[in-house]
């Protein structure tokens, strides 16, 4: 059964939120950073995928001293821990591993000094993130080769450097979800007034999945009041392209909010009303 129960699924679905009951890509602001280059992925020996989960998380656990960065990653290992489906030295492997990705990134003086046993463990802990969003672990079979370890630390830097430059995140990770929770989803960071979606992309223009997405973390986590933060600002930073993109609230017509969040609710019960049928 193939239901839109997250964010990001719901987000690819233009029957769920059509382009005229919303705003477009050209609505939003471009601002190109410094260096204006793309990082490309050709070359690269993993999967662009687990690129952006490794950026996104060392991100969060390096430059954000974030202890909780990996807590998905471990929640998953944990469950299949409890169904007999790993035995538990592979749970404890993944502890270990973390407790050792900790101490390499305690007393880093930059990001260029990010070793390559950082980067390694992180991959092998980022497949546990990416099990808890597919719902199957799958180990490794490559780790980043010396190019793809460069253009990670790069990504990295480049994060670093739209922090500096537009503020240090107040939030982490947020929560955004329908009524029921049927539709839910974990948004990436919270500036101040600015609510931030991290990409790791070689698209360099603006997404209208993206907007998609925007649209309904505010929506569902903010217009709602699900969670308290004022929202001015909603935002993209492309860390592949070294570009942002971004749209103020007050230009948004409060009509597209109503239409997003009514949209988003009426999926929520179909999911429910679908999901219990099955369970049934």
């Amino acid at each position: 059964m193939k239901l839109p129960i997250t964010i990001t699924q719901v987000a690819q679905q233009p029957k769920i939120l059509p382009l005229n009951k919303i705003i477009k890509s050209s609505d939003f602001t471009i601002k190109q950073l410094n260096p204006n280059t793309v990082i490309s992925k050709e070359d690269e020996n993993i999967r662009p995928t687990e690129v952006g989960t490794i950026v996104d998380y060392l991100s969060r656990y390096v430059l954000l001293a974030d202890a909780h960065a990996f807590d998905v990653a471990k929640a998953k290992a944990k469950q299949d821990l409890i169904h007999g489906i790993i035995p538990v030295k592979e749970y404890k492997k993944l502890l270990d591993q973390e407790e050792r990705l900790g101490y390499l990134v305690k007393d880093l003086s930059d990001v260029d000094s990010l070793s390559d046993e950082a980067i390694y463990l992180a991959t092998d802990i980022c497949a546990w993130e990416d099990a808890f969003r597919s719902g199957r672990y799958v180990k490794p079979k490559v780790h980043p080769d010396k190019l793809t370890t460069e253009h990670i630390k790069m990504m990295i830097q480049r994060v670093e450097e739209f922090f500096e430059e537009f503020g240090w995140p107040i939030r982490d990770a947020f929560f955004a979800k329908t009524e029921n929770g049927f539709v839910s989803g974990d948004g990436d960071y919270l500036l101040k007034h600015t609510l931030l979606d991290l990409k790791v992309s070689v698209q360099t223009t603006m997404q209208i999945s993206w907007v998609r997405q925007l649209l309904l973390y505010y929506t569902l986590g903010f217009y709602n009041h699900f969670n308290k933060e004022d929202i001015e600002r909603l935002m993209i930073f492309n860390a592949r392209t070294n570009t942002v993109f971004f749209i103020d609230i007050a230009n948004i017509d409060q009509s597209v909010f109503e239409f997003v969040y009514d949209a988003a609710e009426k999926q929520s019960k179909i999911n429910e009303r679908e999901l219990r049928k099955y369970i049934n």
